[in-house]
């Protein structure tokens, strides 16, 4: 199960020279790693943040070390299931301590436990990285689980993926005996969390997946993990593939940006219940693979219409070339009526990078539909005022007209079949931003400069 190449580089790790990492450090002889045990270049940064009035809990070290190595090894074999080989997430050596093996950061933070809420998570980021300044050999990835203790007065803490970060609880119950029995999601959450850390999106799984391998870890995978079934996808897994902790070595302009185009066409087949989608696309990064999230917006479990819980993926691969088609069966989605849907393409790159190119439909009375205009929003993330605009052209005073602010677009969603320029001068003058078909949520480059608009045909 364990890949020798991880063996050999931990050997060559711990024969190197480590430099001192704290105020006064005490080298001491370093013990041989345990069994699925992996250190890669880059690792996980394990920070344990404690406020100045909820102090560390006890044993805290020993407890977390076995936790994960145990999320290590889970990750591991779901890669290798799902033919990636086995290969996890790399854990940095304490080199200080030869009683436990994970490098874990301590920080002492600088307020009480009621400051660090909920959504106090850039706070806290804010004191890591004065921390990180201090101490950078400390820190040897863009990647960081944060755990605070348990608040011992009930109120609410940082639990959420936050980009290339994740926040999770310790109480005296996270460790592994209590897995298969415990009653609480902390740690079934923990991981989750770390899978949001790692660039994974929610993720339910399609009935095919859960009726083989169980729960989605990125659906509800924090309610079962360790007590009952629970999987990785290979969309997901695909993901981690190229994620720069997985990576024995450092690969050049990781995370590093990627302009890419897609021109999508989608249909749908009544008989067969199966949606097609064609693709052609451009990069100027080179592509791993291609992945497709579908997101029924319906709310179902009380969460909010388009908060992707109940998405699911599926892997496309590498095809080759600049254009690649795929189907996806209906039935493979609990959710399937007459709602909106999202379709999310996303291009990885082989230095991790992920673009993401978004599309809306719908099925109405089982019929499938594309909406017949343009949306222009008010505010990101399609909030604020809303106008539709069908084909056609809009000088200033058209698009006032119909209650379009001048220069105040900042989303847009353009229907497939249809695309939309937007221009930054009145009667189609000026700046031109070309939006084809596909959901953009910020027009960071041409926010607030709209004038006039054509949209046509595709």
């Amino acid at each position: 199960m364990k890949n020798l190449k991880n063996w050999i580089y931990v050997g060559l790790f711990l024969g190197m020279a480590c430099a001192p990492i704290d105020d006064n450090p005490q080298i001491i002889q370093e013990p041989d790693p345990e069994p699925g045990f992996i250190v890669n270049e880059h690792n996980l940064n394990v920070v344990y943040f404690v406020p100045n009035d909820n102090p560390e809990v006890p044993g805290y070290r020993e407890r977390l070390h076995d936790m994960l190595v145990y999320f290590q090894e889970f990750v591991g074999d779901e890669m290798d299931r799902n033919g990636f080989g086995y290969k996890s997430f790399g854990l940095a050596w304490d080199t200080l301590d030869n009683q436990n093996r994970v490098d874990i950061i301590t920080i002492q933070g600088e307020h009480d436990q009621a400051t660090y809420d909920y959504g106090s998570g850039s706070a806290i980021l804010g004191e890591i990285a004065a921390y990180k300044n201090a101490h950078p050999d400390r820190f040897s990835s863009q990647h960081m689980l944060i755990l605070l203790p348990q608040r011992t007065d009930g109120g609410s803490q940082p639990f959420y993926g936050l980009g290339r970060n994740c926040f999770a609880v310790d109480n005296p119950n996270i460790k592994v005996s209590e897995i298969p029995t415990t009653t609480s999601n902390l740690i079934g959450g923990m991981i989750h969390e770390l899978g949001h850390g790692l660039g994974l999106p929610h993720n339910k799984g399609t009935r095919s997946e859960r009726q083989e391998f169980g729960t989605s870890l990125m659906g509800a995978g924090n309610t079962t993990f360790g007590r009952s079934p629970t999987f990785i996808s290979k969309a997901e897994c695909a993901i981690l593939n190229r994620n720069q902790i997985f990576e024995s070595e450092s690969i050049p302009d990781i995370y590093g940006g990627a302009t890419t185009t897609v021109t999508p066409s989608v249909s749908y087949d009544g008989s067969s219940n199966t949606l097609t989608l064609t693709a052609e696309f451009t990069s100027n990064k080179t592509l791993s693979d291609v992945l497709v999230w579908l997101d029924p917006n319906v709310d179902n479990e009380g969460v909010g219409a388009n908060r992707d819980y109940n998405s699911v993926a599926w892997y496309v691969g590498n095809p080759g070339g600049n254009q690649f088609s795929t189907s996806f069966e209906f039935g493979e989605i609990e959710d399937h009526g007459d709602w909106p849907y999202e379709m999310r393409v996303r291009l990885l790159m082989e230095n991790g990078t992920i673009n993401t190119h978004s599309y809306s439909f719908k099925f109405n009375n089982g019929n499938f539909e594309t909406d017949s205009g343009v949306m222009v929003y008010q505010h990101s993330n399609y909030n604020g005022w809303g106008v539709e605009l069908s084909p056609g052209s809009y000088t200033t005073a058209d698009l006032v007209a119909l209650g379009v602010t001048d220069n105040d677009i900042s989303s847009i969603k353009v229907p497939l079949g249809l695309k939309a320029t937007l221009y930054a001068g009145d009667d189609f003058t000026g700046q031109a931003f070309d939006a084809g078909a596909g959901n953009i949520w910020f027009l960071s480059s041409f926010n607030d400069m709209t004038s006039s608009i054509v949209v046509s045909e595709q």
